[in-house]
Protein backbone atom coordinates (compact mmCIF):
# COMPACT_ATOMS: atom_id res chain seq x y z
CA UNK A 1 0.00 0.00 0.00
CA UNK A 2 1.30 3.80 -1.00
CA UNK A 3 0.85 5.82 1.85
CA UNK A 4 0.88 9.92 1.80
CA UNK A 5 1.30 11.11 5.87
CA UNK A 6 1.49 14.87 6.26
CA UNK A 7 2.28 16.37 9.96
CA UNK A 8 3.02 19.98 10.74
CA UNK A 9 6.03 19.45 13.10
CA UNK A 10 6.22 21.61 16.38
CA UNK A 11 9.50 23.53 16.99
CA UNK A 12 12.82 21.31 16.98
CA UNK A 13 13.21 20.33 20.71
CA UNK A 14 9.65 20.41 22.15
CA UNK A 15 8.04 17.49 23.41
CA UNK A 16 4.97 16.86 21.35
CA UNK A 17 3.18 13.98 21.10
CA UNK A 18 1.87 14.38 17.84
CA UNK A 19 5.24 14.65 16.30
CA UNK A 20 6.22 11.17 18.45
CA UNK A 21 3.52 9.63 16.81
CA UNK A 22 3.87 10.47 13.11
CA UNK A 23 7.85 9.77 13.02
CA UNK A 24 6.62 5.66 15.35
CA UNK A 25 3.51 5.01 12.97
CA UNK A 26 5.35 6.19 9.48
CA UNK A 27 8.09 3.65 10.56
CA UNK A 28 5.94 1.07 11.65
CA UNK A 29 4.55 1.47 8.08
CA UNK A 30 7.83 1.11 6.13
CA UNK A 31 8.95 -1.39 8.51
CA UNK A 32 6.04 -3.56 7.26
CA UNK A 33 7.05 -2.74 3.64
CA UNK A 34 4.38 -0.13 2.88
CA UNK A 35 5.30 2.56 0.35
CA UNK A 36 5.25 5.87 2.85
CA UNK A 37 5.48 9.76 1.21
CA UNK A 38 5.61 12.27 3.79
CA UNK A 39 5.01 16.04 3.80
CA UNK A 40 6.67 17.58 6.83
CA UNK A 41 7.12 21.15 7.32
CA UNK A 42 8.15 22.66 10.86
CA UNK A 43 7.49 25.03 12.77
CA UNK A 44 10.83 25.96 12.81
CA UNK A 45 10.11 27.78 8.97
CA UNK A 46 8.17 30.20 11.19
CA UNK A 47 10.65 31.46 13.74
CA UNK A 48 13.42 31.33 10.98
CA UNK A 49 11.22 33.58 8.77
CA UNK A 50 11.21 37.60 8.85
CA UNK A 51 8.13 39.86 9.89
CA UNK A 52 6.74 39.30 6.56
CA UNK A 53 7.26 35.61 6.51
CA UNK A 54 5.93 35.32 9.65
CA UNK A 55 2.55 37.87 8.49
CA UNK A 56 1.85 35.84 5.54
CA UNK A 57 1.85 32.52 7.72
CA UNK A 58 -0.91 33.99 9.87
CA UNK A 59 -2.94 35.50 7.20
CA UNK A 60 -3.05 31.36 5.73
CA UNK A 61 -4.11 29.85 8.61
CA UNK A 62 -7.78 29.61 7.08
CA UNK A 63 -7.03 29.01 3.80
CA UNK A 64 -2.76 28.79 2.23
CA UNK A 65 -2.88 28.72 -1.23
CA UNK A 66 0.57 27.32 -1.11
CA UNK A 67 -0.64 24.27 0.55
CA UNK A 68 -3.19 23.48 -1.78
CA UNK A 69 -0.98 23.51 -4.53
CA UNK A 70 1.84 21.90 -2.79
CA UNK A 71 -0.39 18.54 -1.78
CA UNK A 72 -2.30 18.68 -4.65
CA UNK A 73 0.94 18.45 -6.81
CA UNK A 74 2.30 15.94 -4.63
CA UNK A 75 -1.05 13.68 -4.68
CA UNK A 76 -1.18 14.13 -8.31
CA UNK A 77 2.30 12.62 -8.71
CA UNK A 78 2.75 10.06 -6.39
CA UNK A 79 -1.26 8.82 -6.86
CA UNK A 80 -1.25 7.07 -3.04
CA UNK A 81 -3.95 4.85 -2.33
CA UNK A 82 -4.73 6.49 1.00
CA UNK A 83 -3.67 9.84 2.48
CA UNK A 84 -3.15 10.51 6.36
CA UNK A 85 -3.01 13.57 8.10
CA UNK A 86 -1.98 14.15 11.22
CA UNK A 87 -1.84 17.68 12.01
CA UNK A 88 -2.25 20.76 9.76
CA UNK A 89 -1.94 23.74 12.32
CA UNK A 90 -0.50 26.10 11.71
CA UNK A 91 1.46 25.64 8.24
CA UNK A 92 -0.77 24.23 5.98
CA UNK A 93 -4.28 25.18 6.81
CA UNK A 94 -7.46 23.16 6.26
CA UNK A 95 -7.11 23.53 1.92
CA UNK A 96 -5.27 20.71 2.05
CA UNK A 97 -8.23 18.60 2.06
CA UNK A 98 -10.05 20.24 -0.51
CA UNK A 99 -6.63 19.47 -2.75
CA UNK A 100 -7.03 15.57 -1.25
CA UNK A 101 -10.49 15.39 -2.19
CA UNK A 102 -10.59 16.74 -5.78
CA UNK A 103 -8.07 14.34 -6.48
CA UNK A 104 -10.24 11.53 -5.52
CA UNK A 105 -7.97 9.99 -3.27
CA UNK A 106 -9.38 8.75 0.72
CA UNK A 107 -8.55 10.98 3.41
CA UNK A 108 -8.17 10.16 7.53
CA UNK A 109 -6.97 12.21 10.06
CA UNK A 110 -5.71 11.46 13.52
CA UNK A 111 -7.10 13.51 15.88
CA UNK A 112 -4.36 14.39 18.42
CA UNK A 113 -6.24 17.31 20.15
CA UNK A 114 -9.31 19.21 19.81
CA UNK A 115 -8.20 22.15 17.33
CA UNK A 116 -11.16 21.28 15.42
CA UNK A 117 -13.73 22.73 17.99
CA UNK A 118 -11.01 24.72 19.98
CA UNK A 119 -8.64 27.97 18.92
CA UNK A 120 -6.75 26.47 21.88
CA UNK A 121 -6.75 22.98 21.17
CA UNK A 122 -7.26 21.68 24.73
CA UNK A 123 -10.20 23.50 26.30
CA UNK A 124 -8.89 26.00 28.61
CA UNK A 125 -8.41 29.21 29.39
CA UNK A 126 -6.54 31.58 32.00
CA UNK A 127 -5.16 28.62 33.87
CA UNK A 128 -9.05 26.51 34.08
CA UNK A 129 -11.29 24.59 31.16
CA UNK A 130 -13.14 26.78 29.24
CA UNK A 131 -15.82 25.36 26.48
CA UNK A 132 -17.28 28.40 25.32
CA UNK A 133 -16.71 27.90 21.82
CA UNK A 134 -18.56 24.80 21.81
CA UNK A 135 -21.71 25.91 20.35
CA UNK A 136 -19.57 27.33 17.19
CA UNK A 137 -19.17 31.09 18.64
CA UNK A 138 -15.14 30.62 17.95
CA UNK A 139 -14.30 34.40 18.09
CA UNK A 140 -14.98 34.46 21.86
CA UNK A 141 -10.83 33.69 21.44
CA UNK A 142 -10.36 36.89 20.46
CA UNK A 143 -11.98 38.33 23.02
CA UNK A 144 -10.29 36.69 25.24
CA UNK A 145 -6.64 36.47 23.39
CA UNK A 146 -6.73 32.63 23.56
CA UNK A 147 -4.04 31.75 21.23
CA UNK A 148 -0.71 33.04 22.62
CA UNK A 149 -2.06 35.60 24.94
CA UNK A 150 -3.04 37.29 21.82
CA UNK A 151 -5.89 39.05 20.39
CA UNK A 152 -4.64 39.97 17.19
CA UNK A 153 -3.31 36.15 16.66
CA UNK A 154 -6.27 34.37 17.60
CA UNK A 155 -7.87 36.34 14.89
CA UNK A 156 -6.64 33.96 12.03
CA UNK A 157 -6.77 30.75 13.97
CA UNK A 158 -10.94 31.75 15.36
CA UNK A 159 -11.60 32.52 11.49
CA UNK A 160 -10.33 29.48 10.20
CA UNK A 161 -12.73 27.49 13.12
CA UNK A 162 -15.70 30.02 12.18
CA UNK A 163 -15.03 29.42 7.84
CA UNK A 164 -14.67 25.91 7.80
CA UNK A 165 -17.49 25.47 10.09
CA UNK A 166 -19.60 27.32 7.66
CA UNK A 167 -18.42 25.33 4.93
CA UNK A 168 -18.91 21.80 6.45
CA UNK A 169 -15.26 21.29 5.73
CA UNK A 170 -14.81 18.85 8.41
CA UNK A 171 -17.54 16.55 8.12
CA UNK A 172 -17.48 16.89 4.18
CA UNK A 173 -14.29 16.67 2.95
CA UNK A 174 -12.61 14.17 5.54
CA UNK A 175 -13.50 10.44 5.11
CA UNK A 176 -12.47 9.12 8.49
CA UNK A 177 -11.26 10.12 11.87
CA UNK A 178 -9.05 7.97 14.35
CA UNK A 179 -9.92 9.46 17.67
CA UNK A 180 -7.37 7.97 20.62
CA UNK A 181 -9.84 7.31 23.24
CA UNK A 182 -13.88 7.08 23.79
CA UNK A 183 -14.06 10.03 25.77
CA UNK A 184 -12.46 12.22 22.82
CA UNK A 185 -14.91 10.46 20.25
CA UNK A 186 -17.75 11.37 22.69
CA UNK A 187 -16.45 15.05 22.58
CA UNK A 188 -16.60 15.12 18.33
CA UNK A 189 -19.69 13.31 18.12
CA UNK A 190 -21.36 15.38 20.40
CA UNK A 191 -19.75 18.14 18.73
CA UNK A 192 -21.90 17.45 15.10
CA UNK A 193 -19.49 15.10 13.88
CA UNK A 194 -20.61 12.77 12.13
CA UNK A 195 -20.09 9.13 14.27
CA UNK A 196 -19.98 6.69 11.57
CA UNK A 197 -16.79 8.46 10.92
CA UNK A 198 -15.19 8.60 14.01
CA UNK A 199 -13.31 5.42 14.38
CA UNK A 200 -11.18 4.07 17.95
CA UNK A 201 -7.49 3.90 17.70
CA UNK A 202 -5.28 4.24 20.32
CA UNK A 203 -1.52 5.57 20.09
CA UNK A 204 1.28 3.26 20.65
CA UNK A 205 4.59 2.50 21.74
CA UNK A 206 7.80 0.77 21.46
CA UNK A 207 8.97 -1.83 23.84
CA UNK A 208 11.55 -0.25 24.73
CA UNK A 209 11.97 -2.51 28.54
CA UNK A 210 15.09 -4.23 29.33
CA UNK A 211 15.08 -4.94 32.94
CA UNK A 212 11.93 -7.05 33.94
CA UNK A 213 13.21 -7.41 37.36
CA UNK A 214 10.81 -6.38 39.95
CA UNK A 215 12.96 -3.02 41.02
CA UNK A 216 10.73 -0.43 43.37
CA UNK A 217 12.13 2.48 41.68
CA UNK A 218 13.99 5.59 43.48
CA UNK A 219 11.97 8.51 42.15
CA UNK A 220 8.71 9.52 41.21
CA UNK A 221 8.59 10.91 37.74
CA UNK A 222 6.87 13.67 35.35
CA UNK A 223 7.49 13.43 31.58
CA UNK A 224 5.70 15.82 29.34
CA UNK A 225 5.95 19.57 28.37
CA UNK A 226 6.70 22.11 30.25
CA UNK A 227 3.05 24.16 30.22
CA UNK A 228 0.77 25.34 32.41
CA UNK A 229 -2.17 23.04 30.75
CA UNK A 230 0.34 20.00 31.46
CA UNK A 231 -0.97 20.40 35.20
CA UNK A 232 3.12 21.04 36.86
CA UNK A 233 1.56 23.78 38.67
CA UNK A 234 -0.45 21.41 40.91
CA UNK A 235 2.30 18.70 40.84
CA UNK A 236 4.88 21.01 42.31
CA UNK A 237 2.19 22.40 44.82
CA UNK A 238 1.79 18.83 45.89
CA UNK A 239 5.37 18.56 46.66
CA UNK A 240 4.92 21.11 49.45
CA UNK A 241 3.47 17.75 51.48
CA UNK A 242 6.19 15.59 50.15
CA UNK A 243 9.25 16.23 51.86
CA UNK A 244 10.69 12.95 51.67
CA UNK A 245 9.88 11.87 48.69
CA UNK A 246 12.15 12.62 45.69
CA UNK A 247 10.85 14.10 42.10
CA UNK A 248 12.33 13.94 38.59
CA UNK A 249 11.18 16.47 35.66
CA UNK A 250 12.20 15.64 32.28
CA UNK A 251 10.76 17.95 29.52
CA UNK A 252 10.93 21.60 28.55
CA UNK A 253 8.02 24.21 27.61
CA UNK A 254 6.90 27.86 27.62
CA UNK A 255 6.97 27.81 31.50
CA UNK A 256 10.19 25.85 31.99
CA UNK A 257 11.38 29.52 34.30
CA UNK A 258 8.07 29.46 35.88
CA UNK A 259 7.82 26.15 37.77
CA UNK A 260 11.41 26.79 38.25
CA UNK A 261 11.14 29.68 39.88
CA UNK A 262 7.80 28.23 41.92
CA UNK A 263 10.31 25.11 43.41
CA UNK A 264 12.77 27.75 44.32
CA UNK A 265 10.01 30.24 45.57
CA UNK A 266 8.41 27.42 47.86
CA UNK A 267 11.86 26.36 49.14
CA UNK A 268 11.59 22.70 48.02
CA UNK A 269 14.52 20.35 47.87
CA UNK A 270 13.74 17.53 46.35
CA UNK A 271 12.56 18.16 42.62
CA UNK A 272 15.11 18.05 40.15
CA UNK A 273 14.40 19.78 36.49
CA UNK A 274 16.83 17.72 33.99
CA UNK A 275 15.16 19.50 31.09
CA UNK A 276 14.71 18.04 27.25
CA UNK A 277 16.28 14.64 27.07
CA UNK A 278 16.63 12.83 23.92
CA UNK A 279 13.60 9.71 24.34
CA UNK A 280 16.16 6.85 25.04
CA UNK A 281 17.49 9.05 28.01
CA UNK A 282 13.98 9.10 29.34
CA UNK A 283 13.08 5.65 28.75
CA UNK A 284 16.11 4.81 30.79
CA UNK A 285 14.95 7.16 33.67
CA UNK A 286 11.16 5.84 34.07
CA UNK A 287 12.70 2.16 34.17
CA UNK A 288 14.47 3.88 37.21
CA UNK A 289 11.02 5.60 38.63
CA UNK A 290 8.58 4.13 41.09
CA UNK A 291 5.60 5.69 39.33
CA UNK A 292 4.81 8.26 37.01
CA UNK A 293 2.47 11.20 37.21
CA UNK A 294 0.30 12.54 35.01
CA UNK A 295 -1.16 15.80 36.36
CA UNK A 296 -3.17 17.74 33.21
CA UNK A 297 -5.35 20.07 33.67
CA UNK A 298 -6.66 19.98 30.63
CA UNK A 299 -8.04 17.51 27.94
CA UNK A 300 -5.52 15.18 26.51
CA UNK A 301 -6.60 13.92 23.18
CA UNK A 302 -3.75 10.90 24.36
CA UNK A 303 -1.03 10.59 27.22
CA UNK A 304 1.41 8.61 25.20
CA UNK A 305 4.04 8.82 28.56
CA UNK A 306 1.00 6.52 29.99
CA UNK A 307 1.66 3.75 27.41
CA UNK A 308 5.58 3.78 28.06
CA UNK A 309 4.85 3.84 31.85
CA UNK A 310 3.00 1.09 30.81
CA UNK A 311 4.93 -0.48 28.95
CA UNK A 312 7.84 -0.17 31.52
CA UNK A 313 5.62 -1.79 34.33
CA UNK A 314 4.91 1.20 36.05
CA UNK A 315 1.73 2.01 37.79
CA UNK A 316 0.35 5.87 36.69
CA UNK A 317 -0.84 8.65 38.90
CA UNK A 318 -3.13 10.54 36.75
CA UNK A 319 -5.74 13.61 36.92
CA UNK A 320 -9.68 12.12 37.08
CA UNK A 321 -10.35 13.57 33.36
CA UNK A 322 -10.72 12.84 29.09
CA UNK A 323 -8.40 10.35 28.47
CA UNK A 324 -6.21 9.95 31.71
CA UNK A 325 -9.47 8.86 32.61
CA UNK A 326 -9.69 6.81 30.19
CA UNK A 327 -6.71 5.03 30.29
CA UNK A 328 -5.55 4.75 34.27
CA UNK A 329 -7.51 1.83 35.38
CA UNK A 330 -7.82 3.00 39.27
CA UNK A 331 -6.51 0.87 41.63
CA UNK A 332 -5.88 -1.67 39.15
CA UNK A 333 -3.01 0.21 36.77
CA UNK A 334 -2.27 3.51 38.92
CA UNK A 335 -4.53 6.01 40.48
CA UNK A 336 -7.03 8.68 39.96
CA UNK A 337 -7.12 11.93 41.71
CA UNK A 338 -9.00 15.33 41.18
CA UNK A 339 -7.46 17.36 38.71
CA UNK A 340 -5.92 20.58 40.00
CA UNK A 341 -6.15 19.26 43.41
CA UNK A 342 -2.51 19.16 44.76
CA UNK A 343 -3.98 18.06 48.52
CA UNK A 344 -5.66 15.15 46.68
CA UNK A 345 -2.36 14.66 43.99
CA UNK A 346 -0.20 14.49 47.65
CA UNK A 347 -1.99 11.72 49.56
CA UNK A 348 -2.25 9.61 46.55
CA UNK A 349 1.30 10.22 45.60
CA UNK A 350 2.00 9.47 49.65
CA UNK A 351 0.09 7.06 49.92
CA UNK A 352 1.39 4.73 46.34
CA UNK A 353 4.93 5.59 47.47
CA UNK A 354 4.44 3.93 51.02
CA UNK A 355 3.03 1.09 49.60
CA UNK A 356 6.18 -0.59 47.06
CA UNK A 357 4.53 -4.12 46.63
CA UNK A 358 1.25 -2.28 45.76
CA UNK A 359 2.97 -0.03 43.46
CA UNK A 360 4.71 -3.05 41.48
CA UNK A 361 2.09 -5.18 41.62
CA UNK A 362 -0.07 -2.27 40.05
CA UNK A 363 2.76 -2.17 37.05
CA UNK A 364 2.89 -6.06 36.70
CA UNK A 365 -1.27 -5.03 35.27
CA UNK A 366 -0.03 -2.35 33.51
CA UNK A 367 2.26 -3.81 31.80
CA UNK A 368 -0.31 -6.90 30.18
CA UNK A 369 -2.46 -3.62 29.79
CA UNK A 370 0.14 -2.41 27.17
CA UNK A 371 0.60 -5.73 25.64
CA UNK A 372 -3.26 -6.03 24.91
CA UNK A 373 -3.75 -2.82 23.56
CA UNK A 374 -0.71 -0.50 23.14
CA UNK A 375 2.09 -2.36 21.31
CA UNK A 376 3.28 -1.95 17.71
CA UNK A 377 1.66 -4.88 16.51
CA UNK A 378 -1.65 -4.73 17.90
CA UNK A 379 -1.58 -0.71 16.36
CA UNK A 380 -0.49 -1.85 12.97
CA UNK A 381 -3.37 -4.55 13.06
CA UNK A 382 -5.61 -1.58 13.71
CA UNK A 383 -4.17 0.78 11.54
CA UNK A 384 -5.22 -1.80 8.80
CA UNK A 385 -8.03 -2.67 9.25
CA UNK A 386 -8.94 1.53 9.00
CA UNK A 387 -7.06 2.26 6.33
CA UNK A 388 -8.92 -0.57 4.45
CA UNK A 389 -12.28 0.20 5.40
CA UNK A 390 -11.60 4.04 4.62
CA UNK A 391 -10.87 3.02 1.11
CA UNK A 392 -13.44 0.66 0.41
CA UNK A 393 -16.15 2.93 1.78
CA UNK A 394 -14.19 5.72 -0.51
CA UNK A 395 -14.90 3.51 -3.04
CA UNK A 396 -18.69 2.72 -2.86
CA UNK A 397 -19.56 6.47 -2.24
CA UNK A 398 -17.73 7.09 -6.11
CA UNK A 399 -19.17 4.45 -7.67
CA UNK A 400 -22.83 6.06 -6.78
Amino acid sequence: MKVLVIHNSHRSGSSSGDDNVFKREKALLARYGHKVITFNPSNDEFDRGNIIKKATIAIQIPWSVSSYRKIKKIVSKENPDIVHVHTFFPLLSPSIYYAIQSSGVPLIQTLHDFRLLCPMAFFMRDGKICEVCRDGSFFRAVKYGCFKNSRLQSIPVALMLKLHSILGTFNKKVDMYICLTKSQQGVFEKAGFDKDKLLLKPNFVEDTFKQRSDSIGAYVMFLGRLGQEKGVGTLIEAWKYLPEVPLKILGNGPDSDLFKAKVDGLKIKNVQFLGFKPHEECMRALSGARFLVVPSICYEGFAVTIAEAFSHSKPVIASNIGAMADNVIEGKTGLLFKTGDAKDLSEKICWLWNNPQISIKMGQIARKEYEEKYTAKRNYELLMQIYRFTIAKHRRSHKK
